[in-house]
């Protein structure tokens, strides 16, 4: 996934290259368009192994719907960014909290003792 994801970028940097934008090198734009095109299909196949294989493919169809939007009407794009930022923030929680026990397995019930009793500590068994 991630060799897919450095071909991407380098096919999308080239693309925005002002020596590809000339009209000289069109049949080399229109081939790595297609090569572009290729790409972000063969994603659509892979399965993301974690959040960042997953962000990535984010960031792949928000380049797409950003090339492909109307002036006015970027909510998809927004809603694409908004699943993204959860999605790292979901990531980060778990890293971020302290892998403690639950309090409520630190929480002993003590037995009450019958008030004539007269039994020393060390008859009773230890919690520890």
């Amino acid at each position: 996934m991630s060799a897919l994801g450095l071909r991407w970028a380098a096919l999308r940097g080239m693309l925005t290259s002002p020596l590809i934008l000339i009209e000289e090198q069109r049949p080399l734009r229109e081939e790595l368009l297609r090569e572009l095109g290729s790409i972000e299909q063969d994603f659509v196949a892979l399965q993301s192994r974690n959040p960042m294989e997953i962000s990535a493919k984010i960031d792949i169809a928000k380049s797409a719907i950003r090339e492909g939007l109307q002036a006015g009407q970027p909510w998809l794009l927004n809603l694409l960014e908004s699943i993204q930022s959860d999605l790292q923030a979901a990531n980060a929680r778990p890293t971020a909290a302290p892998a403690g026990r639950p309090t409520t397995n630190l929480v002993r019930s003590q037995q009450q003792r019958p008030e004539g009793s007269t039994g020393s500590e060390a008859e009773t068994p230890s919690a520890a």
